[in-house]
């Protein structure tokens, strides 16, 4: 590692251009975990990565052979950073530098919660990530690590004051909602997509592996006073009821199911019409989640005032089947009865089953779970294959989500008691987090467990490259080309590559390099003396990397017939060409500037004067 002395050394004389660098510099951050990239130095061997916190002037440096690195510690809120990265050459000559360039963490909002406790923490158990969850009563959402740290928030002023996680997408983004709003988001909290003006929002909205988005809209009508209303309301009263949507990327509708039109109207639960008082719509479906399940091509949703899950075929929009409360069916689908209630997010797992928390409301007793029932349409058949069932003091009569992760583990938010606990399959105990604002309990609706903020996180590097770092060029022998990319991401997927307009794929998988090897004879470009390849991976095409570099000419520059001598002759060749308008070959192209003129002739007398 340099020592500070040679630092200051090597950033006073030794600068390269930095158009491909990351952080840029002035960017401002609502998060400490901080994806590094810069451009490849011709011939290094290695990198040095150099970070200062401008506030502490405490140092931090890393090693690494590509030209990138992921930062997930020392960052820290409320501070100022500068930063360089640093070639190291196999000679040992001095390390060439690029140019110090600072970017800013912002603090912690007032709003932020601000007693995070760790319960219990087994790490022998714990699934390695960090958690992203909504804090519905602080009206943020943000992210912590498995130490309780926090890690990001979502600046809830940009949203008219509220913003509630729902889903973290394999391109970096988020998806959440705030007041009738839906939104996509990046991780700076640019609003990528938000449904339009007219279409009201409540309690659920994500998005689709096909670029669409799920929403839950209410609609009101009026229809009859069931028999439990009280004698003094009229004989037709509103009912307050749901429309399931989905909209694609350019906020058109292009699919929707209404409760009105598919559930029968004598099918009410009726606690909400004893409860109905006349001056608000009586509360009759009040769902909280719809999911798209791809491997049935249907769309499950979570009624909760019915205490009902139905699946509806997504082409035809029939009604599949309805499971739950049968004291609320005129006809019911499977033979058991769950016993579950008041149900939140319900998530169609990978091997079919569906798992959700069951807040288990108005039951004796009041215990909340997690249930995962796998089921039989045939048969219709179904069973409890997994349970979680909360102590007392967990116990949460709305909100909630149980998530499974990667080991099998499941991930439950324990709604209005401001607790996240993670469980294994035999419900051992892995991590418990309790959240707390002045001692005040939070509120939550989601939470998922990624591996960090940054699914998508890659650099290019290219192995033939050569010249200075003012103007690199590849030097190929028969036009084979090596193209690296550098990947700290933990999104799979297929990578797409260009060069000159030549496109290709590679499957990138997490955390892991590709190596993509170009002959340029077969693509017809290995003549070109200008290469532009770009790179980007078809989930997150706006993460777009490229790349601009001349390919050397494997001749002598300037020598216009190839006899191996620069004479007055390659000045009759040159002359011939630029007046012919001929670039075809740009071997007199001397500057270096894409173009053949007198300023190359000038170059061109001058380097043989220099000769004789």
């Amino acid at each position: 590692m340099m020592n500070i002395v040679m630092k200051i050394l090597l950033l006073g004389f030794l600068t390269i251009l930095h158009a491909n660098r990351f952080p840029e510099n002035g960017e401002t951050f609502n998060h400490v975990q901080i994806f590094f990239r810069w451009e490849q130095i011709p011939h290094a061997i290695n990198h040095e990565l150099s970070i200062q916190n401008l506030d502490t002037e405490e140092w931090f440096d890393v090693m690494t052979e590509s030209n990138s690195h992921l930062m997930t510690e020392f960052i820290d809120w409320n501070s100022t950073f500068a930063w360089f990265a640093c070639g190291h050459f196999e000679d040992g000559s001095a390390p060439l530098c690029n140019q110090v360039q600072e970017f800013t963490i912002n603090p912690l909002p007032d709003y932020f919660p601000n007693e995070i406790n760790i319960l219990s923490h087994d790490e022998s158990l714990y699934q390695e990530g960090i958690t992203v969850m909504d804090f519905e009563s602080q009206n943020c959402s943000g992210a912590l690590d498995e130490n309780g740290r926090p890690l990001l928030f979502i600046q809830k002023e940009d949203f008219q004051e509220r913003f509630v996680f729902t889903q973290f997408l394999k391109n970096g983004n988020m998806v959440g909602f705030g007041p009738g709003k839906g939104y996509e988001i990046n991780l700076d909290g640019n609003i990528v997509f938000e449904t339009p003006d007219a279409m009201s929002v409540h309690h659920d909205f994500n998005k689709t592996s096909k670029d669409t988005y799920f929403l839950i809209s209410a609609t009101i009508q009026n229809q009859y006073c069931p028999e439990e209303c009280n004698s003094s309301l009229p004989d037709e009263i509103p009912w307050q009821g749901d429309i399931f949507r989905e909209f694609d990327k350019h906020g058109n509708e292009i699919w929707s199911w209404n409760a009105f039109d598919y559930y029968d109207l004598s099918e009410y639960n009726p606690y909400y019409v004893e409860i109905y008082n006349g001056w608000n719509p009586m509360d009759w479906t009040h769902s909280n989640s719809v999911s798209f399940d791809e491997n049935s091509e249907s769309v499950i949703v979570s009624a909760r005032n019915l205490s009902r899950i139905t699946k509806i075929d997504y082409s035809s929009k029939e009604l599949v089947w309805n499971m739950g409360e049968a004291d609320y069916m005129n006809e019911t689908y499977f033979q058991e009865d769950h016993n579950f209630s008041q149900q939140h997010s319900v998530q169609v797992l990978d091997n079919g089953n569906l798992l959700f928390f069951d807040n288990h409301r108005y039951l004796s007793p009041e215990l909340s779970r997690c249930l995962e029932i796998a089921y039989d349409e045939t048969n219709q058949t179904s069973e409890i294959t997994w349970e979680h069932v909360l102590p007392m003091e967990l116990f949460s009569g709305s909100r909630g989500e149980c998530d499974r992760l990667e080991n099998g583990n499941t991930l439950i938010t324990a709604g209005r008691t401001g607790n996240t606990i993670e469980v294994t399959p035999n419900n051992e105990l892995a991590w418990h987090l309790e959240v707390k604002n002045s001692n005040l309990k939070i509120t939550m609706y989601r939470s998922s467990r990624i591996p960090n903020l940054h699914p998508v996180a890659f650099s290019l590097s290219i192995d033939e490259l050569t010249g200075d770092f003012m103007n690199p060029q590849v030097e190929l022998d028969n036009g084979n080309m090596t193209l690296n990319i550098h990947n700290h991401g933990w999104s799979e997927g297929w990578y797409v590559h260009s060069i000159n307009d030549h496109v290709d794929s590679s499957y990138v998988h997490p955390f892991e390099d590709a190596v993509i090897n170009l002959d340029l004879n077969d693509l017809g470009i290995q003549e070109s003396p200008n290469l532009l390849v770009k790179v980007f991976p078809t989930h997150a095409t706006e993460k777009v990397q490229t790349l601009e570099i001349t390919q050397a000419s494997s001749g002598l520059l300037g020598d216009m017939n190839e006899d191996g001598l620069i004479n007055v002759l390659d000045i009759v060749i040159l002359a011939t060409l630029i007046l012919d308008g001929d670039e075809t070959d740009l071997t007199g192209d001397l500057n270096q500037d894409g173009i053949q003129n007198v300023l190359d002739i000038v170059l061109l007398i001058n380097t043989i004067l220099g000769n004789q």
